[in-house]
């Protein structure tokens, strides 16, 4: 505390006078006379001392420390606040092991400014040449037997090097101080590094082991040199120098002494500062002898800490210590934290994305900025620079964001032959080519990706892993076999294939603007009166959005009329699943969205179009039987009906049948299977394409149009009697008859003008009756 105080009493004295003398000089009559106003009135009037001084107030003045990441770590560590090492510029490892001083010691602190700034001054006044005796009392200057201590001395590594422009200075420090000098002692001349015989802090941990080291011997020390001085240990450590504390360490520094001195005097150097086996001198100064015997020098720049890790900030300080911004600094250090500004058509407003391993998530700009900003201030003290933030929000930083360069948003997608999933561990791609899954960068994808659990697991692609319960779910639900138990026929293989297929086509993202038809997924023996379900629909939807981003709607909330019905729609999403449509769904309503783009029209905003080779494929499941009309070609081309057996039901569901839930309760071994078979259906499909099972449509539409058995009596009796006119008869004669006055069953709605027609063709073509409709005539008729 002494050497501190006698340093500032001199720093303060020299400015008090230096003021009162240059205000005198110049016959200034100004009441408040500054140290400001002093130096420029004394350009001309200055002594050595006084332009030491001036320019070591102007060089601290100027926070050069800002520039030095030690000094701020090191300083907050001491506070309690371990800061950020993601924007720590310099080598961090050595930041470690001052962590590891600090940790071990307290008191440990040469990372005070006030240490610093002495030292700056002391090496402004020694390299300067007005350095004088008196002064080692301010500095702390003192010889201890072979060494002296100085504010160099007291300075740790990472600040030597911060010093004014006009020191440029160079270090000569011995190289292998103390082996050299303890081989020097034993006549030893050795052409190996001693450094590779034993490592270099065990060799000085040893060398400073004394009797008072807690479990220590003698035998020990010197057994665990003998790999570098062989028989002669004992001559390295001997009992005066191991029973007396001190002895080796004043050995050595007298050796340190004396060449330290002898390459002084023989390079005629006139201004240095030792620093125990190194010495500092000019840089300029010619130095023409670095060997002495087996002692040799070597010389390295004084340098402030090299930066190796060029990672950026939003802010700096200036001089001042004042927080400086801007939209530049800003929009660097958004694209240094991957947030990418995206450009979409039709969309004239920014939009933020973050991107974490091609891995894009929408990043709410206007209200997720400034705390995402202030949890990246690695300061001890956030409060100056939160501040700014909040003055900057509404202007500096969305200037920030409008300097981003933009990008078109485009998701990854797969080829025609081609289909890709992104994990954890890496990127998996199947190509039909080589028929082969490779793993690959994140970086060698071409595409983004939305968020998906995908990315949270790790994969391990194998042909021969066993088969999942997803798979075993499928082919029992497409069969309504037990694989435990039950033989599988050809038919059945051949069934489990096309279903294996439809699921490797829903998963695949590559669209064919020639065929890519909605997927219908019902239960076989539905009608449109029965509810039954349970077959294992909703689990096959879920299975897709364990491995495609997809949107799932229900079949109530779905209206194909409805303007705003793909309001939620995103690029992102891959499949589009309506579940549990009601019967009579209009599945013409969407005709236009399977074969062209689709219109996102979200209120209030300007709609979007997906264009069709991003748009997702869709997939429908429903409880009721799915109608068909013979004639509607249309319909045959773009929607592909696949219906689960009763395997699954009520009585029967996964639950009991597997004993687990479906995805909840999956492990890791699981999920590897899972996506294993996601990549064999996907390869089934690629190989053999997308073709549905052949099902008997007629038997569909007779129960989903004769749902009740009433609802039949009641036709078959009106039929008997229409059908046997002569003339024929038409709907008209139909809805006569049902709505006679005697009939109870008038009143129940069974059949009007919009389902009569429908009604008899279902009837007569499964009953294959000798009926025929003539359109001119608009009348059924007996054929001839």
């Amino acid at each position: 505390m002494e050497s501190k105080s006698n340093f500032q009493t001199f720093v303060d004295s020299w400015k008090a006078d230096f003021i009162k003398r240059i205000k005198s000089d110049t016959g200034s009559r100004k009441m408040i006379f500054t140290f400001n106003d002093a130096v420029e009135r004394s350009q001309s009037n200055r002594t050595q001392l006084d332009e030491v001084f001036i320019e070591y107030f102007k060089y601290i003045n100027s926070n050069p420390l800002r520039h030095n990441d030690y000094f701020k770590y090191l300083n907050s560590y001491k506070q309690g606040k371990r800061l950020d090492e993601k924007y720590f510029r310099h080598d961090l490892q050595l930041l470690h092991e001052l962590y590891i001083k600090v940790d071990e010691n307290p008191d440990y602190n040469p990372f005070s400014l006030q240490v610093w700034q002495r030292y700056v001054l002391f090496m402004l006044l020694k390299f300067k040449g007005v350095y004088t005796a008196e002064m080692d009392d301010v500095f702390g200057v003192k010889i201890d037997e072979n060494r002296e201590y100085n504010p160099l001395s007291n300075l740790s590594r990472p600040l030597r090097g911060m010093l004014p422009k006009s020191l440029k200075l160079k270090e000569y420090d011995i190289a292998r101080a103390y082996p050299t000098f303890i081989d020097l002692e034993l006549g030893i001349k050795r052409d190996e590094d001693v450094y590779r015989l034993i490592d270099k802090l065990k060799y000085n941990r040893l060398l400073n082991t004394h009797s008072e080291t807690k479990g220590a011997t003698i035998e020990a020390v010197r057994a665990e040199l003998k790999c570098v001085y062989n028989g002669t240990a004992d001559k390295v450590i001997t009992n005066d120098r191991f029973y007396n504390k001190g002895q080796m360490f004043r050995d050595l520094t007298k050796y340190e002494a004396e060449y330290i001195y002898k390459f002084i005097e023989t390079n005629n150097i006139n201004l240095f500062v030792r620093l125990h086996d190194a010495v500092f001198v000019l840089a300029g100064v010619e130095v023409s002898q670095m060997e002495f015997g087996t002692v040799k020098f070597k010389s390295k720049e004084v340098k402030p800490p090299e930066i190796v890790n060029e990672v950026k900030s939003f802010y700096s300080f200036d001089e001042g210590g004042t927080v400086v911004t801007s939209p530049v600094s800003y929009k660097d250090f958004f694209e240094q934290e991957n947030l990418i500004r995206i450009t979409e058509q039709d969309n004239d407003r920014i939009t933020i994305f973050k991107d974490t391993n091609n891995v894009v998530k929408a990043f709410n700009y206007k209200t997720d900025t400034p705390p995402y900003l202030s949890s990246n201030i690695n300061e001890f003290d956030t409060t100056d620079v939160e501040n700014k933030i909040a003055k900057d929000n509404h202007n500096t930083i969305y200037g920030g964001f409008l300097l981003l360069n933009p990008k078109p948003l485009n998701y990854y997608a797969d080829t025609k032959d081609t289909f890709g999933l992104p994990f954890k561990n890496g990127f998996f791609l199947y190509s039909k080519v080589d028929n082969k899954v490779h793993r690959m960068q994140y970086k060698e994808v071409n595409g983004f990706f939305a968020p998906h659990p995908t990315q949270e697991r790790d994969f391990e692609f194998n042909e021969n892993t066993e088969t999942s319960v997803f798979a075993q779910f499928l082919i029992m639900s497409s069969t309504g076999k037990d694989i435990l138990k039950d033989e599988l026929t050809e038919q059945d293989e051949a069934t489990i294939s096309l279903f294996f297929r439809m699921f490797g086509y829903l998963i695949h993202t590559y669209k064919d603007p020639a065929f890519t038809p909605a997927i219908i997924l019902s239960d076989e023996g539905a009608d449109d009166q029965s509810r039954k379900g349970g077959r294992g629909k909703t689990i096959i939807i879920k299975a897709i959005e364990q491995v495609q981003n997809s949107i799932i709607k229900g079949g109530d909330e779905f209206d194909g009329s409805y303007r705003h019905k793909f309001a939620d729609l995103e690029k992102a999403h891959k499949v589009y699943a309506i579940d549990d449509v009601p019967a009579g769904f209009k599945y013409d309503d969407l005709y236009t969205n399977l074969v062209n783009g689709i219109s996102c029209e979200r209120k209030g905003k300007t709609a979007q179009t997906i264009p069709f080779k991003e748009a997702p494929k869709f997939v429908i499941t429903t409880n009721w039987a799915v109608r068909y009309d013979a004639e509607a070609t249309s319909t045959h081309r773009r929607f592909m009906e696949f219906k689960l057996t009763k395997f699954f039901n009520l009585k029967n569901t996964p639950l009991m049948v597997f004993g687990h839930r479906f995805f909840d309760d999956w492990d890791s071994e699981e999920w590897n299977r899972f996506y294993n078979f996601a990549f064999t259906c996907v390869e089934l499909y690629l190989e053999f394409g997308l073709e549905a099972p052949k099902y008997d449509k007629d038997e569909d539409n007779f129960r989903a149009y004769f749902y009740s058995d009433v609802l039949l009596q009641e036709f078959e009796r009106i039929f008997s009697i229409v059908s046997k006119w002569e003339n024929g008869f038409n709907v008209s004669d139909f809805l006569k008859q049902y709505k006679e006055p005697t009939n109870e069953l008038r009143f129940e709605g069974f059949f009007h003008q919009n389902n009569v027609k429908i009604l008899i063709q279902t009837y007569i073509k499964s009953k294959n009756l000798d009926f025929e409709y003539k359109s001119d005539k608009k009348r059924w008729v007996k054929k001839v």
